[in-house]
């Protein structure tokens, strides 16, 4: 650890007036310097060790304005601001030169000041586009939080539920205000609303502003606030407001407000309660105010535009139409992927149903044994992607092989693990000129990898150039991409023929869904064009204690996860 005296040794040799500070028994560090003409303290607390960038809290932060990436709290009777520099656990820290780390962290936080100080305008586009974190300050975080289902944000007034008694977790816990004009609607009355066991709590408008201005520094701002951002927006919404939600009467009220910042669309909220327990109209006036006692409420916003990109899903995807041939290990993981990538117009076809001994490298957990794995499947995504549309049916791939169905889809994804109802179901696509792209994907057991190939009409490359003989360069019975040996007993038998399986993990089952869902997106999204092929590449540990016989191509492969070119130049269909 530093010592104190070290610390404002070196600092006081930088220039900055630097004393000693007694904070109710724990040794701190005052530093002095001035910005714009303003008298800025800055008050260090010292570690036995560091571990992230070193901390300076601004004292008296109400003194020198509203900044921005300054957060402003009281502990014990003091004020202080905690200023944002970066996220504190995320910067590499030299923690060998304890000296050198704690000089660079208070460089780091004077520029913020100085930037923030001295450029007005800078300061307020940060207030507005961090305005979410500031509101957040304001929060009373006492109630349950509220949970909204809009889509558009356009002026509309909603009913609010209250939370579900004795639950303290999942959706039920949240208050609900349920837009009337989302397409999430009907799923989340189904999955979220029950009138049965949810009680009405009161009224709600979804309020869209015009103009904007930054959070309030403290909760007794929150109604001067409120009547200056209302006074700000134009004649007509306000009278709107007045006539047609103005006469109702409740004795709760909540307003969500959006607007635009630089950051995007920002969501927030102020609940009004009746102070005497009567019921009042929306508060608008400074007068009618006086019947509310406001606050500021944390909310979560479900939405496509607030919850697909924040989880990394696309949504452009949610108009492609995908077929999924089989829902077992590897394919009930593709489905799991696809929907989280944002693909919304799902099939899934399988007709096994949902037994015991799957349990242990399958998605679905056992409330859904005995179903029918793509009606448990298509159930569970809906469940979780509640814009997925995904359905089921009990079909296989051969009975698939009809003209219009096959061309309704954008990509039809097989995880069957059947080389011989493949290829049959490739030559019925070539017979009948039907023009679908198609991913073929496969695992092998004893953990040697897994396989990808995805079939593009019109390019370069088809399934059975992944079927073309090293040996004899003409079209085989097994893939040219397999790492073990055709023609060996790779299944395990335990307790008779009927229960045969192969051996293979879920961690196994999981990278070739991985694989095959890279390819299925990345082409769905415009960044693959051409057929191409991707393998994944294991340990040949327990296929050798087994006595299989692996192929050339795993011991020469060295391109685990690598998207390539899927043309064999000895094709007999591509050539």
């Amino acid at each position: 650890m530093v010592e104190v005296i070290e610390i404002i040794e070196h600092f006081s040799r930088q220039g900055f007036a630097c004393q000693e500070l007694d904070f109710k028994g724990i040794n701190a560090i005052s530093i002095d310097f001035e910005i714009a003409g303003k008298r800025i303290e800055l008050i260090h607390f010292p570690t036995s060790e560091i571990t992230r960038l070193p901390v300076f809290l601004l004292a008296k932060p109400s003194e020198v304005g509203h900044l921005a990436h300054v957060l402003n709290y009281k502990e014990n009777g003091y004020e202080f601001g905690s200023i944002c520099v970066n996220d504190r656990d995320s910067v590499s820290v030299n923690f060998n030169m304890p000296l050198l780390a704690i000089e660079e962290s208070l460089y780091r936080h004077i520029a913020i000041l100085e930037k923030a100080m001295t450029d007005p305008e800078w300061n307020k586009q940060e207030l507005l586009r961090e305005f979410k974190s500031c509101w957040l300050s304001v929060c009373d975080f006492d109630n349950r939080p509220v949970l909204l289902t809009n889509d558009n944000g356009a002026l509309e007034e909603i009913d609010v539920y209250r939370p579900v008694k004795e639950h303290d977790f999942g959706v039920r816990s949240y208050y609900l205000a349920q837009s009337k004009d989302t397409d999430l609607a009907a799923a989340a009355k189904i999955y979220w609303q029950d009138s049965s066991e949810r009680n009405l709590a009161g009224k709600a408008i979804v309020l869209p502003l015009t103009e904007i201005e930054p959070a309030p520094l403290e909760k007794d701002q929150l109604t001067n606030w409120y009547l200056d951002i209302l006074s700000k927006q134009q004649p007509e919404l306000l009278k709107k407001l007045n006539d047609n939600y103005g006469r109702w009467k409740t004795q709760e009220y909540w307003i969500f407000f959006n607007a635009q910042v630089p950051s995007g669309k920002v969501w927030f909220c102020l609940s009004f309660k009746s102070k005497k327990g009567k019921k009042h109209s929306l508060p608008l006036t400074d007068r009618q105010l006086e019947n509310w006692k406001v606050k500021a409420v944390p909310i979560r916003l479900f939405n496509k535009e607030a919850v697909l990109p924040r989880g990394g899903a696309n949504l452009d995807l949610a108009t492609s139409k995908v077929a999924l041939v089989g829902a077992g290990s590897v394919g009930s993981e593709i489905a799991h992927k696809l929907s989280a990538a944002g693909v919304q117009n799902l099939t899934i076809y399988d007709p096994d149903s949902y037994q015991i001994e799957n349990l242990y490298r399958h998605v679905l957990p056992e409330e859904y044994l005995n179903l029918c794995k793509s009606y448990g499947l298509s159930f569970s995504l809906k469940r979780q992607f509640l814009w997925s549309k995904a359905t089921a049916s009990v079909e296989k791939l051969l009975d698939l092989r009809k003209w219009k169905l096959l061309s309704s889809y954008d990509l039809i994804v097989i995880a069957i693990g059947s080389p011989t109802h493949e290829r049959l179901f490739k030559e019925h696509l070539l017979e009948k000129g039907i023009k679908v792209p198609v991913i073929n994907t496969w695992l092998e057991g004893f953990g040697v990898g897994g396989h990808a190939v995805i079939d593009i009409p019109e390019s370069k490359g088809c399934f059975f150039c992944a079927y073309v003989c090293p040996d004899t360069l003409v079209r085989g019975l097994s893939s040219n991409l397999n790492f073990i040996e055709p023609n060996q007993n790779v299944t395990i038998n335990m307790s008779g023929c009927g229960e045969q399986f192969i051996s293979y993990g879920a961690i196994c089952s999981a990278q070739t869904a991985l694989i095959a869902s890279d390819l299925a997106i990345k082409y769905l999204e415009g960044k693959i064009e051409a057929s191409s092929k991707v393998s994944w590449k294991g340990s040949e540990h327990d296929a050798q204690k087994h006595g299989i016989t692996l192929t050339n191509r795993f011991y020469q492969f060295t391109n685990s996860l690598n998207i390539q070119p899927l043309v064999h130049e000895d094709c007999d269909v591509c050539n």
